[in-house]
C-alpha cells in the first residue's frame, strides 16, 4: 500500500492549543483516544519533529502525520466517473452519487481528485478543484486541467456567470409549482451537528441565498422539480427545499431530526431501504457558461442517473 503523509498549517485561532487538542478540533474524523495513540506511535509531527500530545502548537507550525493506512480501511465508493469533456483547460466529469470530491476522512484514494490525477489509465496529474458537489450528488462538476487555471474558473463562480441546473425529488408538492424561495442561509443555531445549516430568521450569521425551482411531475406524493440555484451557499438546494416543506428524498442530513441522522451516521451499515435509491435524490443536471479562454458559449449535461430514473427513488 502507498505510504501516505499528510500536513496542515496552524491557523492563529488555534494558537497555542496542546497537539491533541489540535487534532480533535480540526480533524474530526478521529476521537481524542485514537489521536492519542497515533501520537503514542510516532506518528505525528511538527514542523518535521515527533512530538507529544502536550506539546504546543503556534500559528504556521506545519503539523504532519504519517498513519498506516491499513489500520485505516477507505468507505466504499463508486469510481465509475465518466469524463463528458475535456480541452486544453477544463475537465467536466460526471461524477457518480456515491464519492466524495476532494479527500476527507480515512477517504484518501476513494475521492474524485485522487482518481482524476492518479487512479484513471489516462491520468490528469495537474488536475485542480474548481468547485464541489456533496458525497451523494451525482452529476457535472468542473475541474482545471492544472491547478494554474484554478482561480480563472472559480472566479467565474463567485461572480455567478455559471447558470446550474439541478434535478431533485421531494417530499410533497409544492405550491405554486413554479417559485422563488429567498431565505438567508447560516447555522441551524437548534442543531448539535455542526455542520448543519438552516434558513431565515434563525439562521446564524446568515447569507442571502436565492433558489429557484419548476415542478416537471408529481407521482403521488412526492414531487420531480429542476432546480436553478442563484447563489452558491453550502448545501443550498437542500437547506431551501427543506425550508419549503419540501425535503430532498433520502436526504440524511435535512431530511430527518438530529436524533435519527446521529443514529444513522454511527450505524450507516444497519440502515436498510426498501427503494432502489440509497442516496439522496439530487442530481448536477448542466453547467452552462462563457469559456474563459476561448469566448466560447458552453453547456455541460449529464442525464438523469439510472437510480434516479425514472424516479427509482419513489
Amino acid at each position: 500500500m502507498k505510504k501516505m503523509k499528510f500536513s496542515s498549517s496552524v491557523t492563529p485561532e488555534l494558537n497555542g492549543f496542546f497537539l491533541v487538542q489540535y487534532l480533535v478540533h480540526r480533524f474530526t474524523y478521529l476521537q481524542e483516544t485514537e489521536w492519542r495513540r497515533q501520537l503514542e506511535r510516532g506518528r505525528l509531527a511538527i514542523n518535521g519533529r515527533t512530538s507529544r500530545a502536550d506539546a504546543q502548537v503556534w500559528a504556521g507550525d506545519i503539523i504532519s502525520f504519517a498513519p498506516d493506512m491499513a489500520e485505516f480501511p477507505e468507505p466504499a465508493a463508486d469510481l465509475n466517473v465518466q469524463v463528458v469533456y475535456e480541452d486544453d483547460w477544463i475537465i467536466v466529469v460526471n461524477k457518480t452519487g456515491n464519492l466524495l470530491v476532494h479527500h476527507q476522512g480515512s477517504s484518501v484514494t476513494n475521492n474524485l481528485m485522487f482518481h482524476l490525477r492518479h487512479g484513471r489509465q489516462s491520468p490528469y496529474p495537474d488536475a485542480g478543484l474548481v468547485h464541489r458537489l456533496d458525497r451523494e450528488t451525482s452529476g457535472v462538476i468542473m475541474v482545471a486541467r492544472h491547478g494554474d487555471y484554478v482561480a480563472r474558473l472559480q472566479d467565474l463562480f463567485v461572480r455567478q456567470a455559471v447558470i446550474k441546473t439541478y434535478l431533485a425529488v421531494v417530499a410533497g408538492i409544492p405550491q405554486p409549482a413554479e417559485g422563488l424561495i429567498d431565505a438567508p442561509i447560516g447555522r441551524d443555531p437548534d442543531s448539535v451537528i455542526r455542520y448543519r445549516y438552516s434558513a431565515g430568521e434563525r439562521a446564524v450569521k446568515a447569507k442571502h441565498a436565492l433558489t429557484r425551482y419548476q415542478t416537471l411531475g408529481t407521482r403521488g406524493d412526492v414531487s420531480l422539480l429542476r432546480v436553478y440555484p442563484e447563489t452558491g451557499r453550502t448545501h443550498q438546494i437542500r437547506v431551501h427545499l427543506a425550508h419549503a416543506g419540501h425535503p430532498i428524498l433520502h436526504d440524511k442530513l435535512y431530511g430527518r431530526s438530529d436524533a435519527e441522522f446521529i443514529h444513522w451516521r454511527d450505524r450507516p451499515a444497519q440502515e436498510r431501504s426498501s427503494s432502489m435509491l440509497v442516496r439522496q435524490a439530487l442530481h448536477a443536471e448542466s453547467l452552462q457558461l462563457v469559456h474563459p479562454w476561448t469566448g466560447e458559449q458552453m453547456r455541460f449535461y449529464a442525464a438523469m442517473p439510472e437510480d434516479m430514473g425514472p424516479w427509482r427513488c419513489v
